[in-house]
């Protein structure tokens, strides 16, 4: 992708867009990096930048950065975000402080004082919405607005299909088959797409969010932006402030470590699917390609471990 091309994320403040400007293009010419990989990480240095209320400057964020502003920030950053949120602030962080050594902007290169936390393939159990709140979100959303109407059908999708949040975006009108009542999700991370029955609720969403709520649009996407121009919704952050927003409005708490972004509602689908129906279809469902990425949701079924454990020799009856 030719630097050119790459769209700068909304929310950089004037003062740090040229800085960004010259991330961006060194991202893309030297990392080679996907530009929605480039974008994903621009607006999580947005809120490093933020940390530091936005610094008028280059030469003043070199001043207000050290080895202690940036240990406080990762520190308090772990406390109140999400795993999956905490891999990212550390990857984009890490890779923007090298480009400010090599582009002397800071006269040390402080990359090496963020983590590299090396994860354990099925080391956790995966933490989701709790069915009471994904309840409460279906059922309290007012649909009396074109937001309420576009946010009521994609919560609908994410609860009843745990997909990713991308493939709700990339959701495209000729992806649903209203005659055979199917909806098909594009494949992502390099995994397969999904097609499913359009169940009635699901159907009947988006359904009235096309009729009512979509503007009109050359864009073959279903779900767009609220504002001209009318575009498909441009990363997963949007999707999760819209959740977030949801959840906030209607007062909603959820448990400590548990996401408001809509990672949440996959794996509260999968822990839901998780003996009930067989291992071959949860993976399929999911869209996984290798099956080794559906294991973690078997730790969430302690019943069936409990049934597969083998008695201890010795131990009894």
């Amino acid at each position: 992708m030719h630097p050119k091309s790459f769209r700068m994320p909304d929310g950089v403040p004037p003062s740090l867009r040229p800085l960004m400007e010259l991330f961006g293009s060194d991202a893309l010419r030297v990392r080679c990096i996907a530009g929605e990989t480039l974008h994903e990480e621009i607006l999580y240095l947005i809120r490093f930048f933020r940390h530091f209320d936005f610094p008028d400057s280059s030469e003043e964020l070199a001043r207000v950065v050290s080895p202690g502003s940036i240990s406080a920030f990762l520190a308090k950053y772990a406390q109140e975000k999400s795993p999956g949120s905490i891999r990212w602030m550390r990857v984009s962080l890490r890779a923007f402080l090298r480009f400010a050594y090599r582009s002397a902007l800071f006269d040390r290169d402080f990359s090496a004082l963020v983590p590299v936390r090396s994860i354990r393939q099925l080391g956790t159990v995966p933490r989701s919405l709790p069915d009471a709140c994904i309840a409460q979100l279906r059922k309290g959303v007012d649909r009396g607005s074109p937001a309420g109407l576009r946010d009521s059908a994609i919560i609908c999708l994410l609860a009843v299909y745990g997909v990713r949040g991308v493939q709700i975006r990339r959701l495209r009108l000729d992806d649903i088959d209203w005659r055979k009542e199917r909806i098909h999700f594009p494949a992502a991370k390099g995994g397969r797409p999904i097609e499913q029955h359009l169940t009635p609720e699901a159907g009947n969403l988006i359904f009235e969010y096309i009729r009512s709520a979509r503007p009109e649009s050359a864009c073959a996407e279903v779900f767009l932006t609220l504002r001209e121009p009318f575009l498909p919704l441009p990363n997963a952050s949007c999707l999760s402030a819209m959740v977030r927003r949801r959840i906030e409005r209607l007062g909603l708490v959820l448990p400590d470590g548990v996401s408001s972004g809509t990672h949440g509602f996959r794996h509260a689908f999968a822990c839901r699917m998780v003996g009930k129906i067989p291992f071959k279809e949860l993976v399929d469902q999911l869209g996984h390609r290798d099956p080794a990425s559906t294991l973690i949701y078997s730790k969430v079924d302690l019943d069936g471990l409990r049934q597969a454990a083998l008695p201890w020799p010795g131990g009894g009856q």
